[in-house]
């Protein structure tokens, strides 16, 4: 019978460390008052978004992956994988402007948006405007940046600017900090 008690003990041993063990080791205080917000309430992947306004088509978006975060005080949307849209500001359905950034930030709330990472901008009369980061203020309807920046027009001309630039949204006008560029113009035969 002493064996029987000997050979049982033996097979406890292990559970008798472990619960030791476990005893004695401190727990981490968790403090289950604090939210976490830092987490998406919706999130989208492979989105096609289409938004009209009267019928007519306004904004044509597309992106791998969004992510909006809308229960937080200041609520945003993200777009950790880039985004593609077309937006059309004239009637014009033929030439919409384009746009295309591998991360995208907006706050609709505060109408201010941002894109990073070889951020294309077209414009419906076809210039290109190409840098990093661009950010566009939707109320006062301005975009600005601080990087470098390349303009492409439609006829072929080309402009640098180092320091950035502040622009309309529509790049009817913009004011190029620190830059270079190519004017190409037709000499008249005299």
């Amino acid at each position: 019978m002493n064996l029987l008690n000997y050979s049982g003990l033996k097979r406890l041993i292990p559970f008798i460390i472990l619960l030791i063990y476990f005893g004695c080791t401190k727990t981490q205080d968790v403090d289950l008052n604090k939210k976490k917000h830092d987490f998406p309430s919706r999130t989208l992947i492979d989105a096609h978004i289409i938004y009209k306004d009267s019928g007519r088509i306004v904004l044509n978006l597309r992106s791998p992956l969004i992510e909006e975060y809308a229960m937080i005080d200041s609520p945003y949307t993200k777009f950790p994988k880039g985004l593609e849209m077309n937006f059309y500001n004239n009637k014009n359905i033929d030439s919409p402007g384009y746009l295309r950034a591998n991360w995208g930030w907006m706050s609709e709330i505060k109408g201010w948006y941002e894109g990073r990472g070889d951020v294309v901008v077209i414009s419906e009369k076809g210039d290109t405007l190409k840098t990093q980061k661009l950010f566009w203020n939707k109320q006062r309807r301005k975009i600005f940046t601080q990087d470098t920046v390349y303009i492409v027009s439609k006829e072929g001309d080309s402009i640098q600017a180092n320091n950035g630039l502040e622009a309309k949204d529509d790049l009817s006008e913009y004011m190029l900090f620190n830059n270079s560029g190519i004017k190409f113009y037709e000499e008249e035969e005299n």
